[in-house]
């Protein structure tokens, strides 16, 4: 294809609650189509979730940025720091991922559900105790998502308006280079201090168990424990509080669902599935290089060609969820790629799953008159982040709710 025929990516949406319609177009016409990043970067469209799985189940494509032809809108010429396994291939990758994945098997996950429950109600406290409405977003969500990936990894809490700061910045369309080099220099430098207080007295979290195990220090150097810190903090609480504000606004927007789950509490397990496979809030897509010449969807991609994997276009591919632009709270979806898939999955995809199950189930049992506090048509989005989801959502509930059970 000529490059003048290439799309200008990212597309807009029609809908807020919708990626761009194009991708429907395109999943049934053009699976794999040329595109042109807002950088300039030209790149293949992968937008059907058959191909979205063979691309990432294949290590002829890269995840390193400084691949020839990986594709990015942010800092894709930037070397990832070291440690940042998310942005590495085999073997670094493997030897990075296996320091810290017993951490997050669902049986070890399982003995944090207290800890969790308990941040949990005490935001949900603090909440009642302001006098409605409330911006969801600022009060419940990005606290919550911070003060337990915060209290997991033994991060203090008070440092999260600084990481957050930062971390928008970084993944926002709108930021200079210079603007991004100089917020990611800063997050890097805070890490690399919490990990040396760490290695001089190293606590009862997984930051302190990672960097007080002996092998651990053999296979990793200090610097790549400060980028393993860094990739499972922002990984941990940007991307829980956008599916908590999002998952909130649905069910307040879908009562009859709601419903549904406040008799039957079950339904939490297909609810988070649901949730992360409707809005996909990666949907930036994930940037691969090609490595050497590979078909997919019956497209040759060329070896220094670049990959966007569109994981919410994926997602609605109604061949594989049938009306998969309708929520549906009792949608049987387990291969859905909100977590990602094959190699880069989601390593905390266990602790996701809970962290969310905890917030549903207990939001909407104590508060069960929840409702939005204007119109769902004035809620703004974040279209510009790499990472969808609410700039704001007030809210408001019946003010018997605020008395403590």
């Amino acid at each position: 294809m000529r490059d003048i025929d290439a799309l200008q990516f990212p597309l807009p949406r029609a809908c807020p609650h919708h990626p761009p319609p194009e991708y429907r177009q395109l999943r049934l016409e053009q699976p794999v189509a040329r595109v042109r990043t807002p950088r300039g970067d030209l790149a293949w469209l992968i937008t059907r979730h058959q191909d979205i799985r063979a691309v990432l189940t294949d290590k002829r494509f890269s995840s390193d940025p400084l691949a020839p032809g990986y594709p990015s809108y942010l800092s894709g010429d930037v070397a990832p720091p070291p440690g940042f396994f998310m942005q590495m291939d085999a073997p670094v990758h493997s030897r990075l991922r296996s320091l810290v994945i017993d951490e997050f098997k669902s049986g070890y996950v399982e003995t944090l559900r207290p800890k969790m429950q308990a941040i949990v109600d005490s935001m949900i406290d603090a909440m009642l105790k302001l006098p409605p409405p409330v911006d969801f977003v600022a009060v419940m969500a990005l606290p919550t998502a911070s003060l337990i990936i915060c209290e997991l990894l033994g991060v203090p809490y008070e440092d999260s308006p600084f990481i957050q700061s930062r971390t928008d910045t970084v993944l926002d369309r709108s930021s200079t280079p210079e603007q991004s080099q100089g917020a990611a220099i800063e997050l890097m430098m805070y890490f690399d201090r919490i990990v040396t207080e760490k290695e001089q007295n190293p606590g009862d979290d997984l930051l302190g168990r990672l960097v007080a195990n002996p092998a651990n220090r053999e296979r990793a150097s200090h610097q790549e424990m400060v980028g393993i810190a860094a990739l499972l903090l922002l990984g941990g609480y940007d991307t829980m509080a956008q599916v908590m504000g999002l998952g909130t606004l649905t069910l307040m927007t879908h009562p009859d669902q709601l419903a549904d789950l406040q008799r039957e509490p079950a339904l939490l397990d297909t609810l988070v599935d649901e949730l992360v496979r409707y809005w996909s809030v990666n949907h930036a897509g994930l940037p691969r290089a090609a490595l050497e010449d590979v078909e997919v969807g019956g497209q040759l991609i060329k070896a220094g060609e670049g990959v966007l994997v569109m994981l919410n276009s994926g997602n609605r591919d109604d061949s594989v969820y049938p009306d998969a632009d309708q929520f549906d709270i009792r949608r049987q979806c387990p291969n859905h790629v909100g977590f990602g898939h094959g190699l880069h999955k989601c390593i905390g995809a266990a602790f996701a799953r809970l962290e969310l199950k905890i917030v549903f189930g207990t939001l909407f049992e104590r508060i069960p008159g929840l409702q939005l506090a204007g119109e769902a048509d004035a809620l703004a989005f974040r279209h510009e982040m790499v990472l969808y989801g609410l700039k704001a959502m007030p809210v408001t509930w019946p003010q018997a709710a605020g008395e403590q059970p």
